[in-house]
């Protein structure tokens, strides 16, 4: 796997002018797929070229909304739902093709609005926060399950420890739902903008990213465990698989924290912005995607 997908070739894969902001393993890590700015996702798996889908864009006035917001796998790994200027496409991995796609109805009649957000829960149902303010769930072929508003929906999602509750955040709050019972759990402010987060894989804690640093929330107490400063740098975060650490963006690369604030090392490319990382589900390395469109490897200590 390793072989495949992190070789640092001289270039970026072909087509890839625009750099990689999402990246994505399969629970069963058999599967990688990354988006870029220019609105594709690539998946990359092995024995297979890589597979390219070309989401293009939703015309002209849109333009401002033309990004590739969020996905999420089926459990299988053989659908990937994304989260793509006004729709939510489901994507067909096996085949290569799109099987359906959603629009979220314009806020007021004439405000049009993106899905920002999506997550798979464990009935296999697609939970999708749109920029509105309200979630839907879908059945897997396409049937909307149900919609409901907050005026704190989630703008950002990560999955929690247990798989049935999910923390977000909209930029001033944080938040955990329970999308089957169309349910909040807690509901928190941040006395700091969040930018971005990540949930523990082995605690009911969440590491989030503000506008002052880095900290990290207990969720079921509200207590703010620990806050410690890092540098600036782009606001995504990614918890290790123990639980042990994490890693942000800081300056023009990659910063790696212990819990308690220590940090344990940095990783750049001279030549090249690291825009998005997180943590290799099984091997002891960090996969980057990097402005100039290349899926990188830093290799941890």
């Amino acid at each position: 796997m390793s072989g495949l997908l992190l070789s640092e070739p001289p270039r970026g894969l072909p087509g890839h002018l625009g750099g990689i902001r999402l990246l994505k393993f399969t629970s069963d890590c058999r599967r990688f797929l990354f988006a870029d700015l220019d609105m594709r996702v690539t998946l990359v798996e092995p024995g297979r070229d890589p597979l390219v889908f070309d989401l293009g864009s939703d015309g002209t006035k849109t333009r401002a909304m033309d990004r590739i917001h969020d996905f999420a796998f089926s459990d299988d790994g053989c659908f990937a739902y994304v989260a793509a200027g006004l729709h939510l496409r489901c994507l067909d991995l096996e085949k290569g093709i799109e099987m359906w796609r959603h629009r979220p109805a314009n806020l007021f009649g004439f405000l049009q609005t993106s899905p920002r957000a999506v997550a798979v829960t464990k009935s296999k149902s697609v939970f999708v926060c749109n920029d509105s303010g309200t979630m839907e769930m879908f059945r897997p072929d396409g049937r909307l399950a149900s919609r409901w508003r907050a005026n704190d929906a989630p703008l950002m999602l990560s999955k929690m420890q247990n798989g049935d509750l999910y923390v977000g955040s909209d930029g001033v709050g944080i938040t955990v739902w329970d999308p089957e019972d169309q349910r909040r759990i807690v509901r928190l402010r941040s006395s700091a903008r969040v930018f971005g987060l990540c949930a523990m894989p082995n605690a009911d804690r969440v590491v989030v990213r503000t506008d002052v640093g880095a900290c990290v929330v207990d969720l079921f107490n509200g207590e703010t465990v620990r806050c410690f400063p890092v540098l600036p740098g782009l606001p995504f975060v990614s918890v290790a698989q123990d639980g042990a650490s994490f890693i942000v963006g800081e300056g023009r690369g990659v910063a790696h924290y212990d819990m308690d604030g220590n940090k344990i090392g940095a990783f750049s490319d001279p030549n090249e912005r690291v825009i998005t990382a997180l943590f290799h589900p099984r091997e002891n390395k960090i996969v980057a995607g990097t402005d100039e469109g290349r899926v990188v490897h830093f290799e941890l200590r």
